[in-house]
């Protein structure tokens, strides 16, 4: 017999913060999909996991090797290799962007629509260009 009781966010957030970065990366997939299934229940599994994958952030460490070496870039104080970093890095991020925006036209095309409409209806704004 299992004795239900309501777990509280703030504890949830206590254990999570113990885990390694992989861990919490797969816990966040499967809270996704939990919280789209719960938003709607019609979505197709094609459909789940699409948005799974386009809710996939940038690996943490990744993302934040880069925050650090553009906040170095902008004070001038990147070595040589350190620039040639920042170069893999923003290749790497750019392929993850390119893989959401792969993700995004496959769904807009199982929902037969444009991507910029589906961006739209989803509330994705159009990346900046710098």
């Amino acid at each position: 017999m299992y004795v239900t009781q309501k777990i509280l966010p703030k504890d949830v957030l206590y254990c999570i913060n113990q885990w390694c970065t992989n861990e919490i990366d797969q816990f966040v997939k499967q809270v996704l999909l939990i919280s789209a299934q719960k938003k709607s229940p019609s979505f197709s599994n094609l459909e789940t996991d699409l948005f799974l994958k386009i809710n996939t952030g940038i690996p943490y460490e990744l993302q934040q090797k880069y925050n650090r070496l553009i906040a170095k870039r902008d004070k001038s104080e990147l070595t040589q290799n350190e620039y040639k970093e920042l170069l893999r890095l923003t290749d790497r991020i750019e392929q993850f962007e390119a893989k959401r925006i792969e993700y995004l036209s496959q769904l807009a095309k199982l929902r037969k629509t444009t991507l910029s409409n589906l961006m739209i209806d989803l509330g994705i704004n159009e990346p900046e260009i710098i």
